[in-house]
């Protein structure tokens, strides 16, 4: 699509016939059953958001945003721009972990399901919050315990079988301050919440969640070194959900999420774009 020639074909066709609305549809050869389809849309968007809102659990994907290890972060470049050449199109490279994204189980197991593989069916979940931002503002490295996942259970019932449980420490709030997110005080170590070992144990064990997802770096806490909690969860096969933003939106709140994953052959996992369809 952004080859030299095809650039030159739209510059001339654009040049001929301009992008009017009637030109750009027969240049694409948009059908009259595409139309239909088209104008239908929005009828369709509208009685959609009329049972739900729709809460973006995702940060916008930056070359500027924190990552794991420094220096990691994607690199985008613009190839072509629509003046002159018509159309705008950009190139990423980027890891699979970046950004808001998904750790799927082979990201630790050897042989275990890759994204392109993995059942869809697990991508659509009910959420619950568990929230341990106080925790977390008087001790950065604080996890989520089976005594918290108690609490909640005593407020709202047992956890629903195919959950996705996340975990809210308002960690989110410090997405554009990179050094804080990463929770280092300048020695280069992490610093920030997590699921607890015992926890996340209790999930794959004792109820049957589909995955979780934290607002943080790392489903472990930053201080870990063993990442229990990643080795747990993949080996369930279950999967995470790291960088979450927006959890405070849909706390105590019924709503389902649907995790869009790029479809990588063989791929570990990958950025997301995290949707919550809150009912009411």
């Amino acid at each position: 699509m952004c080859s030299p020639e095809v650039a030159k074909v739209v510059r001339e066709r654009a040049a001929r016939d301009g992008f009017s609305r009637r030109n750009f549809l027969k240049f694409g050869g948009m059908t009259a059953a595409g139309l239909a389809v088209a104008s239908a849309l929005p009828m369709r968007l509208a009685r959609a958001q009329a049972m739900n809102s729709v809460v973006d659990l995702s940060h916008v994907l930056s070359p500027d945003g924190p990552t794991y290890l420094p220096n990691e972060g994607p690199i985008r470049e613009t190839v072509v721009k629509v003046n002159p050449d018509g159309f705008y199109i950009q190139r990423w490279t980027i890891g699979e972990h970046t950004g808001t994204h998904v750790d799927i189980p082979a990201h630790f197991v050897d042989g275990a399901e890759t994204v392109d593989v993995y059942d869809v069916g697990l991508l659509v979940s009910p959420a619950v919050v568990i929230d341990i931002s106080e925790k977390a503002a008087a001790e950065p490295n604080a996890t989520v315990e089976v005594a918290d996942i108690e609490a909640w259970e005593a407020a709202n019932g047992e956890i629903p079988a195919g959950a996705l449980v996340f975990m809210y420490s308002g960690w989110d709030a410090k997405w554009n301050d990179v050094p804080a997110f990463r929770g280092d005080p300048g020695d280069g170590s992490l610093n920030f919440p997590g699921f607890g070992a015992e926890a996340s144990t209790f999930l794959v064990e004792q109820r049957d969640i589909h995955g979780i997802g934290v607002d943080t770096l790392s489903l472990d806490p930053g201080n870990s070194s063993t990442f229990d909690t990643h080795v747990t969860i993949c080996s369930a096969g279950k999967y995470g959900i790291e960088g979450v933003a927006n959890l405070s939106a849909i706390m105590g709140k019924s709503a389902t999420v649907v995790v869009g994953v790029p479809r990588y052959e063989a791929g570990s996992g990958g950025p997301a774009r995290v949707l919550a369809l809150v009912e009411g």
